[in-house]
């Protein structure tokens, strides 16, 4: 018990655990409670001044949204989203020439006559490395179809526009209609709504922006090399057959000749293509697929944990 001049019975002030209390008024998070019961509302009765005063500030957090931040976030995403499914697309392109330069190098043979005769297959050699183009185009194809996706979810959150906010809004105008543990859950509800409705219509582009910033600070370099290793190599196995083709008659059937010199060529031209094209797997496959599932799980998580707090 405490007297009149502020002391409990032990004789302590209690003053400093006053005083704590009001300094702890002035923190975020109950400036941030006051201002979500409504305490600005006086006007209006004590049932009332709680959804109102949400759904005043859904509606200025979601104007400030749609207004300003997503047209930014929007942006930028859908320049990273376009691009990169331009690069895979082209890189598509460049993988299958390259697979049918491959493939006319394996199915050469030469032909030589030395008693009954026969042929030699010089490009046999060339199977695992024809095979793991194949594979890479089949990773590209994945992440042709999964930028499709993105593309397609953030065209969907872009149409829904304002109405991704109306359920918060519903959720609220419920809650003033409602009393005791109803009421409580309608508000609770609002204010998830609210959260999912910001994730629909930011999460993809943002993630598509963040993933531009991850990839270009630490996967581009890597890429500009493989690529362009990848675009030469079917020019020069062009190159070596163009070659092969204009030797005089009598080199180009000389099995020897042809084993220890085109072979060669063909070999020394994709020694450095199987590293090239792993990189490029590992950059389509954390940039279009890895990155993207990622930055979404994060920003998720993070939108759960700021909107299933209720601030007091």
């Amino acid at each position: 018990m405490r007297d009149e001049t502020g002391t409990d019975e032990t004789g302590s002030a209690a003053a400093p655990r006053n005083g704590a209390a009001a300094a702890g008024g002035w923190g975020l998070d109950t400036w941030l409670g006051r201002c979500l019961r409504g305490d600005w509302l006086p006007f209006l009765s004590e049932r009332l001044r709680e959804p109102v005063a949400r759904i005043v500030i859904q509606v200025v957090a979601a104007a400030a949204v749609m207004l300003l931040v997503a047209p930014l976030v929007d942006a930028r995403g859908e320049a990273w989203l376009d691009a990169t499914f331009a690069r895979t697309l082209g890189a598509l392109a460049a993988t299958r020439g390259l697979d049918s330069a491959i493939s006319l190098a394996q199915s050469s043979e030469v032909s030589f006559s030395f008693g009954p005769g026969g042929s030699l297959g010089i490009g046999q050699a060339l199977d695992p490395v024809n095979d793991l183009v194949e594979q890479y185009a089949a990773v590209l194809l994945t992440s042709t179809t999964a930028l499709g996706v993105q593309q397609l979810g953030m065209r969907v959150g872009r149409a829904l526009g304002w109405w991704v906010f109306l359920p918060a809004g519903i959720a609220a105008l419920a809650a003033a209609a409602c009393v005791g543990p109803s009421r409580a859950t309608c508000l609770a509800w609002s204010r998830r709504l609210f959260g999912i409705a910001l994730f629909v219509r930011l999460a993809i582009p943002a993630a598509g922006w963040i993933d531009s910033l991850v990839a270009d600070r630490f996967l581009e370099s890597n890429y500009q090399t493989a690529s362009a290793m990848v675009a030469d190599t079917a020019a020069r196995i062009e190159q070596v057959e163009k070659a092969d083709a204009d030797r005089p008659w009598y080199e180009r059937y000389n099995p020897v000749d042809a084993i220890g010199d085109r072979a060669q060529r063909l070999y020394d031209t994709l020694a450095a293509l199987g590293e090239s094209i792993v990189n490029l797997a590992i950059y389509f496959t954390v940039s279009t697929i890895v990155l993207p599932l990622a930055t979404l799980w994060l920003l998720s998580r993070v939108s759960g944990i700021v909107f299933a707090s209720q601030p007091r």
